[in-house]
């Protein structure tokens, strides 16, 4: 299918709104210390914050499950970034007690939970419509803009700047943009249907995807959260080495996504997913092993490679399983995604004090070998289908 420019215009929208998700989750999880030294808040009482908001989270994707197919997945993006820019700027203005950041951290919560909702409905809608893999692309663009989010708090960070300025620039532009996206998304095919006209949810494979996507995202945790310590506590490295390890993950996650929709079309799904597993757990596992800091880096930017391509091939192989209910599909898989993040983030700890933290590096590798076994699932649409 040819794309009209309504088409093409629906797909600068979902652009937008990945981008704006990327952006306003960096700025607010990278602030995370300056929310902890404002309110004297301890390392565990940050992490319950963390959990209120992926608990938030989960309950925003669900309500934007039931809302999707009744008003359209656009709906959900206004009221979600508004939320969000609502929250940042009641945490930036207000010097609030510990208790006090629950409520906030819940409202931004939610209104995370509803956007990824509302954008991975968004993107498989428009790539059903462009009739060729576009996915990874929209989640490039959020990695980017997550990036430029994590750069904006260093230099503010740089200029002495309290936390609440980035946090005031993040939410005005959420707040922009959320009158200004108003009515320019495209339309649900589940809003037309009748309940008797929808086909069941596909269970089964929601389940095998929701598996596969948990243990990217344990992976994604596990590195977003214990990298650093990693190389600073296990390999000893100087200071300006310690964060290089998640940046260079961050860089090769872009770079994945910008490359996977070409590859999708090169060589299908199934053999993208297969080698992406082989590359991430290599990746870790080298990580792990590594004798250096700079090859711990190198390996921690090999697993982006990997994991960074497989969470759009899950979200788009699932759409395809019923396509006029890709709305409920999305709500689901999402659970999974905090699901892993959590498991990634806090498990690996325990385990990193228990046993070491080269296993817990190495953790994520045995959990996404096994995704080779759901392989089979990703079929290419026809499509899709490399000529």
């Amino acid at each position: 299918m040819s794309a009209t420019t309504t088409h093409r215009h629906w797909r600068v929208w979902v652009t937008v709104g990945f981008a704006l998700q990327g952006l306003l989750g960096a700025v607010v999880l990278t602030n995370l210390p300056g929310v902890k030294e404002r309110t004297g808040i301890d390392d565990s009482q940050v992490a319950l914050v963390v959990l209120t908001v992926l608990l938030s989270a989960a309950a925003g994707s669900l309500l934007g499950g039931w809302i999707a197919p009744r008003r359209g997945s656009g709906y959900l993006l206004i009221p979600a970034f508004a939320l969000q820019a609502a929250a940042m700027f009641f945490v930036a203005a207000v010097n609030l007690s510990f208790l006090w950041l629950f409520p906030f951290f819940a409202m931004w919560g939610f209104g995370v939970g509803l956007a990824d909702a509302g954008n991975g409905m968004q993107g498989l809608v428009v790539q059903r419509i462009y009739g060729r893999p576009i996915m990874s692309m929209f989640y490039a663009f959020q990695t980017a803009a997550a990036i430029v989010g994590a750069l904006l708090v260093a230099a503010f960070n740089g200029l002495e700047k309290p936390f609440g300025v980035s946090f005031g620039l993040a939410g005005a532009a959420a707040m922009f943009l959320t009158v200004v996206m108003r009515g320019r998304f495209a339309p649900d095919p589940e809003v037309e249907l009748s309940e008797a006209e929808r086909p069941p949810l596909p269970w089964r494979g929601i389940v095998v995807f929701g598996l596969v996507i948990a243990a990217v995202y344990i992976g994604d945790g596990v590195v977003g959260t214990w990298s650093s310590v990693y190389l600073e506590e296990t390999l000893d490295a100087v200071r300006f080495v310690v964060p290089l390890g998640y940046a260079a993950y961050q860089a090769c996650v872009l770079i994945a996504r910008l490359i996977g929709d070409g590859l999708v079309l090169r060589i299908g799904r199934r053999s993208v997913v297969s080698t992406a597993v082989f590359v991430a757990a290599g990746g870790l596992v080298g990580a792990a092993l590594a004798p250096s800091p700079w090859l711990a880096v190198l390996g921690f930017g090999i697993a982006g490679l990997g994991l960074g391509i497989v969470v759009p091939l899950s979200f788009a192989a699932a759409g395809d399983l019923a396509p006029k209910r890709i709305d409920e599909i999305v709500a689901q898989l999402n659970l999974f995604n905090y699901f892993g993040v959590v498991v990634g983030s806090v498990v690996a700890g325990f385990i990193a004090d228990s046993i070491g933290q080269r296993y817990a590096i190495a953790l994520p590798a045995l959990l996404v070998l096994p995704i080779l076994l759901a392989v089979n699932a990703y079929r290419t649409p026809k499509a899709e289908i490399p000529a």
